[in-house]
């Protein structure tokens, strides 16, 4: 198996207390089972746990994580270091295509930074090799003719600048996953309805690229980080 990345991706980094739109607040931040355990067993953190059926931590009124501390920082990393963090914390804004041969990481709009690295990157999409074990693995034929789909998508965005790494990152993180509902029409309009859509409310805007950045952060939350609203435009598009 092999893990592939953009290859803008290691230019990311967390902001930390520079983000203007931290994911520490306004996000429900469910705990992995494999975390659960020690953090109901730490004083300093178990009183936020929400148990039950999908563990989470208890946002204070303000929808803020308990954990932000006034600089914008991360109260457990200070104390412990990153990797006491739970999957969800460590992986944002990170996202996964799973391909029999591969899987495929990607850095998501809806992170402000991650936006920046994204449509100011002055080099077209390509994937890199960041982990590879040297075996072959089979590629079902439907997996095949999608992967050369997207590529040929990809060779063929025709935009220039923010706009064509728009369409870019839309094709590289939506097409993939027709695999698991076969709705490859479908999600190619939505791919085109969603450029579309971004970039007229960029053309009302003084076209900055921080004006783009900030559309495609807003855009993102409230459609891919949205399981029924990213079903219904999907189903809907033709």
């Amino acid at each position: 198996m092999k893990t592939l990345v953009p290859n803008y991706y290691k230019s990311f980094k967390c902001t930390a207390s520079s983000c203007r739109h931290t994911c520490c607040r306004g996000w429900e931040i469910d705990v992995d089972g494999d975390k659960l355990s020690s953090y109901m067993k730490d004083p300093e953190i178990a009183p936020y746990i929400e148990a039950g059926d999908e563990p989470h931590f208890k946002l204070l009124p303000d929808e803020t994580c308990p954990f932000l501390n006034e600089e914008g920082l991360c109260r457990l990393i200070i104390r412990s270091g990153e990797d006491i963090l739970c999957n969800i914390c460590r992986d944002h804004p990170r996202f996964r295509n799973f391909w029999a041969d591969r899987t495929e990481i990607g850095l998501g709009l809806v992170c402000e930074e991650a936006g920046r690295i994204i449509l100011s990157y002055p080099e077209p999409l390509c994937l890199e090799a960041i982990e590879d074990d040297g075996e072959e693995e089979e590629i079902p034929w439907d997996e095949e003719w999608l992967s050369e789909l997207r590529d040929r998508m990809l060779a063929g965005v025709k935009a220039s600048g923010p706009l064509a790494r728009l369409e870019e990152y839309l094709i590289f993180r939506h097409l993939s996953n027709a695999l698991y509902d076969d709705r490859v029409e479908e999600r190619v309009a939505f791919i085109r309805a969603a450029v579309a859509e971004i970039k007229s409310l960029w053309e009302k805007t003084d076209m900055s690229l921080e004006a783009l950045i900030e559309i495609c952060r807003v855009w993102s939350y409230d459609v891919e980080y949205d399981d029924e609203v990213l079903e219904e435009r999907i189903s809907d598009s033709k």
